[in-house]
């Protein structure tokens, strides 16, 4: 299936007016685009968006999401099916929009800081060391239920050995009272491939960490 098919059958199970299902077709376009342009190719994009209709009804909830609190905007990854959500009072946006800048373009954030904590959030995923993911994390990550939760998710994921990493993703988000970084990062392992979501506060600790 290539890319144009496969965009149609998640449109084709979306349950949305025209108007959103044209925005989420764009927007899944210009995703699979950037992948491509960053050397993932067009198998690895389709095996980690997963199916169709997966995709459509994770995408549907989000709507649904965004359409309930208008003035609330969540920032989750357009694909999160198995996965650990970690996300404290910044990725809930009351009342401010968030505004996206590629990370080399932060005059906040160091790209080569944010992406050496990313591969170190990385290593430590590969591994199934969910307690030094904890140790680099905000003080959320370190409660039990939460430790509990990861481990749960990386004995479920099972992955085998790491091969290597299929695209890079770094964006700044701010708003008017907070920033942080946010990587979206494709490893490809032996058994299947992990996209992992990860955001870092200004401090650069962990505050969230998504698996898919």
């Amino acid at each position: 299936m290539n890319k144009e098919k496969y965009l149609h059958k998640v449109i084709k199970y979306l349950s949305c007016s025209k108007k959103d299902k044209k925005r989420i077709y764009e927007d899944l376009s210009a995703d699979i685009d950037e992948a491509l342009e960053n050397g993932e190719s067009w198998q690895e994009i389709e095996m980690r968006f997963g199916d169709p209709k997966d995709l459509a009804d994770e995408l549907m909830e989000n709507l649904e999401v965004d359409t309930k609190g208008r003035h609330k905007k969540l920032w989750i990854g357009l694909i999160c099916g198995v996965c650990i959500v970690v996300a404290i009072g910044f990725l809930a946006y009351k009342m401010f929009i968030p505004t996206t800048i590629l990370l080399k373009d932060s005059t906040y954030f160091d790209y080569d800081e944010v992406h050496d904590k990313a591969m170190e959030v990385i290593e430590y995923a590969s591994n199934d060391d969910y307690e030094a993911i904890a140790n680099i994390g905000i003080d959320e990550f370190k409660q039990d239920s939460v430790k509990e939760q990861m481990k749960e998710t990386m004995t479920m994921m099972k992955h085998g050995a790491f091969l290597k990493i299929s695209s890079e993703q770094y964006v700044e988000n701010s708003t008017l009272t907070s920033k942080y970084a946010a990587a979206s990062i494709t490893v490809m392992y032996e058994d299947n491939a992990i996209t992992y979501t990860l955001a870092f506060d200004e401090n650069l600790n962990l505050s969230a960490f998504y698996m898919k």
